[in-house]
């Protein structure tokens, strides 16, 4: 079975081949990389601020692809790109994407321009799947969250609302299943009567108790763990995605 590619898209700056290591080890490997940054960078100019990061800036890309060619099995390609903007971002991003559809794309933009940085992560809103993440001062590599889903979207089912607030309530965030249930149960709106539930009886089957859960676990609202010392028994946790999304949720 054809493994999958893993394809790096960082935007080129002074640290461009300290943060690649980090990204490699904390991120993802990469099966390629693509540097993009702008073609101004290698234009000679007399302005002297300006030479000095741009001479350092094309060092540290050079000593990135020393580093990385060695073990990047599909190589490092530098993209020139003419200007910062979203559309020209956006057109080299896609014509990488072209190229191999059916990759994951892991999105660098701790380095270049603001508007680099920024351009290339809206296009991990297009691209399904892609990762955005940054690599801080302190050297550590994280994910960018990106809502999977709209607010309204989510706000269909006042149950899963419902969830998340039981589990916020709760100590450490964490309930069991039986507790979250039995919980529920007492909150629980059949999905005929979301607008007119109070003469509702209110009663949940074991098979939407798990849809809800499912739902949830996809978002990577909850997390789902094994109980310590029972094989059978688990319990949910609300994740910092949950927490937010809830937060977010009682604002509209």
């Amino acid at each position: 079975m054809k493994s999958e590619n893993l394809i790096h898209i960082m935007s080129a700056g002074e640290n461009v081949s300290l943060i690649f290591p980090v990204a490699v080890q904390m991120i993802s490997p990469a099966t390629k990389l693509y540097v993009i940054v702008e073609k101004s960078v290698y234009e000679p100019t007399d302005d002297k601020n300006r030479k000095n990061t741009r001479n350092k800036i094309i060092e540290s890309i050079e000593e990135l692809k020393k580093i990385a060619t060695p073990f990047v099995r599909d190589g490092v390609e530098i993209v020139k790109i003419e200007n910062d903007s979203l559309d020209t971002i956006r057109e080299n991003i896609f014509s990488i994407y072209k190229k191999d559809k059916d990759a994951k794309y892991y999105m660098n933009i701790t380095n270049g321009t603001k508007a680099l940085a920024i351009g290339l992560f809206l296009t991990t809103l297009w691209i399904e799947g892609a990762i955005p993440y940054h690599v801080d001062r302190d050297g550590d590599a994280r994910i960018i969250s990106i809502p999977k889903i709209s607010i309204n979207d989510f706000q269909k089912n006042p149950n899963r609302v419902t969830i998340l607030n039981l589990l916020n309530s709760a100590p450490n965030k964490t309930l069991s299943r039986k507790d979250l249930q039995k919980k529920l149960s007492e909150k629980y709106i059949p999905a005929p009567d979301y607008e007119s539930s109070k003469k509702t009886k209110r009663s949940i089957s074991y098979g939407s108790f798990n849809l809800l859960i499912e739902y949830l676990k996809k978002n990577e609202f909850i997390e789902v763990k094994n109980v310590k010392d029972s094989k059978k028994e688990i319990e949910y946790h609300l994740t910092l995605d949950g927490q937010f999304t809830l937060n977010f949720s009682k604002l509209k």
